[in-house]
């Protein structure tokens, strides 16, 4: 029996509705025509994420196909779990025979939860649970509705070390194993599911070049997305869960409930990666640990103290800081297997070959870009990659961001709309009475498509002023614009300014960047190419830190696009947004060549 067809859909037959999330890898939109899976139950609904065009010279159109068609080369049970576990293509989609996306599965509903602001401001909304939201204190994460006891956190990190060494077992690395890619439930059962997919390696291959989350990369020099790296990552997400840190390294919370635990994430950290324990110890050692810890979940906090407050401060999050130059996975959704068409001896048989996809189609409901020396070359991968680490949007499904006291928050490849950024603890003050402080009308006068001429300090961690400062939008210092203000999540911007009121209510500035020649950006070296971070943006005499190599001034902006010849001697940048940028390197560190 010859293997399945690959499961390929025209982009003209789409029905598009909105629009989930955008980033520099591309654009996810929810699909209305189609349904996948329909045998089974009814059917899935389904989502399209397209590939930018600054991202498809570096597409890789056989690794994409061959992860589609990995169902078809999996036995009936292997392939089921593939499906329910992971987010995974489902279907290659073509623009006039050349790959432009996928279709893929939505995220199954067991994997959301209702959100209740701790400022209460919102209550009952519907989020992904990215387990992010764990990498807070007990207080945070029962008072924005999640149901959390300990035997919880040790099975659902027991279910993900399952996972990965199955996926192991299959050929598949996950690479970019980060919070942001991993959701989780408890209800049945404690279980995670995993998402970003084609940003996995299947069986040495990559859909687009390998990125990682910051805070979450592996040791220098090493190789990514293989299973050493895995294995790295799950000893540091284990460290990170039980010490309710988004950045801690130190296993001594994780020891404290389980010294052969902290024996285990001491290991998987070694530079040796021979020494790293598999994800199947991993599982063993959880599973028993589980079976003896509380089950009794912690309880919300009766009422706020003051300004939320933050569990991270580094220069990797502040409301963003994207790095173009790097990619990272949309959220992916599992394809799906007509399930229900292997019953019975000769279909489990036939299975080993053939993968059936039930697409139908009548249920219509209606950063950082590496610069070219301007030789006319195309410029290298198209920005819009988040270096803030629950900052930005990277072709995701919504706006999940990063669920911390205080920190930006964004989304990063996710699905959904986690985000929030509140504290927890006892007051006696009625929030309704207190009036709102200079900085809180400061930040109220702020309106959308105002300009600001404030910058993150990457350096100091901080925003240049404690306040926004409105210019026109045409300066020179017009560093960036304001798309919105919201009193939540402020979805795909490239960056979020976040302010919490004296009344604990939010004003959260919703900003894309502005670009106008004369301005200065810090950028990085890659041999004779400058890896540009769009948002690092920077008064031209100011001091490098110490991430950065060069200090680069624009010396003309096509907001519209221009071509590859239109900057001359100078260096060319795309962006996300599809504007060219042209500049040049006038300040570098000592030793340094001219770029």
């Amino acid at each position: 029996m010859s293997p399945r067809p690959l499961p390929v859909v025209e982009h003209s037959t789409l029905a598009l509705g909105r629009q989930f999330g955008q980033g520099g890898q591309g654009t996810v939109h929810q699909v209305t025509n189609k349904r996948i899976n329909e045998a089974d139950g009814g059917g899935w609904d389904v989502a399209y994420k397209e590939y930018a065009a600054g991202v498809l010279p570096d597409l890789d159109a056989a690794a994409l196909a061959a992860q589609v068609g990995l169902l078809g080369e999996l036995s009936a049970e292997e392939g089921q779990w593939l499906c329910e576990k992971c987010a995974w293509p489902a279907a290659v989609v073509e623009r006039q025979g050349s790959a432009c996306g996928f279709l893929m599965r939505a995220v199954p509903d067991r994997f959301r939860f209702s959100f209740r602001s701790l400022s209460g401001t919102s209550t009952g909304t519907r989020r992904l649970a990215n387990l992010e939201y764990l990498l807070n204190d007990d207080a945070y994460v029962a008072g924005i509705g999640l149901t959390i006891s300990e035997r919880d956190r040790f099975e659902i990190l027991a279910d993900l070390a399952a996972t990965l060494a199955r996926l192991h077992r299959i050929g598949i690395t996950v690479g970019d194993l980060s919070p942001k890619n991993l959701l989780f439930t408890t209800d049945p059962r404690p279980e995670c599911f995993l998402i970003d997919c084609d940003a996995m390696r299947v069986r040495g291959a990559t859909v687009l070049p390998q990125a990682e989350t910051p805070d979450w990369q592996v040791l220098p020099g090493e190789e990514k997305a293989t299973r050493a790296s895995d294995v790295y990552k799950l000893a540091l997400l284990a460290v990170r869960l039980f010490a309710r840190d988004q950045t801690a390294t130190d296993p001594a919370a994780l020891a404290a409930l389980s010294p052969g635990l902290g024996d285990l994430a001491r290991a998987g950290l070694a530079p040796d990666a021979a020494r790293r324990p598999t994800p199947a110890t991993w599982a063993e050692q959880l599973k028993a640990a589980g079976a003896t810890a509380s089950t009794t979940p912690a309880a919300p906090p009766k009422a706020r103290k003051g300004p939320p407050r933050s569990t991270a401060s580094t220069p990797q999050r502040p409301g963003g800081g994207r790095r173009t130059g790097t990619t990272s996975g949309p959220g992916g959704n599992p394809p799906t297997v007509n399930w229900s068409a292997y019953k019975g001896a000769a279909a489990v048989a036939a299975a080993l070959i053939v993968i059936v996809i039930a697409f139908v189609s009548t249920h219509s409901h209606d950063g950082s870009s590496s610069a070219t020396s301007g030789t006319g070359l195309p410029a290298g991968t198209q920005a819009g990659t988040t270096t803030g680490t629950y900052g930005g949007t990277s072709g995701g499904y919504g706006d999940s961001g990063g669920a911390t006291y205080g920190s930006g928050s964004g989304t990063d490849g996710g699905y959904g709309d986690s985000g929030g950024s509140d504290s927890g603890g006892a007051t006696d003050t009625d929030p309704a009475t207190t009036a709102p402080s200079a900085e809180d009308q400061a930040f109220g006068a702020v309106s959308a498509d105002d300009c600001i001429s404030d910058y993150y300090e990457y350096e100091n961690t901080e925003w240049s002023s404690s306040t926004p400062t409105t210019v026109s939008c045409s300066a020179t210092d017009a560093y960036f614009r304001v798309a919105s203000v919201e009193d939540g999540s402020c979805g795909s911007s490239d960056l979020t300014w976040y302010h919490h009121n004296s009344d604990y209510t939010e004003t959260n500035l919703c900003l894309d960047r502005n670009y106008a020649a004369g301005q200065c950006m810090f950028a990085e070296a890659d041999g004779k190419s400058l890896s540009m971070y769009f948002n690092a943006v920077t008064p031209c005499d100011a001091s490098i830190p110490q991430k950065y190599q060069y200090t680069v001034r624009l010396t003309r902006v096509y907001p519209g696009g221009a071509p590859n010849d239109a900057c001359g001697y100078d260096k060319l940048w795309k962006t996300d947004s599809g504007a060219v940028l042209c500049g040049r390197g006038i300040w570098k560190r000592h030793g340094l060549p001219d770029l």
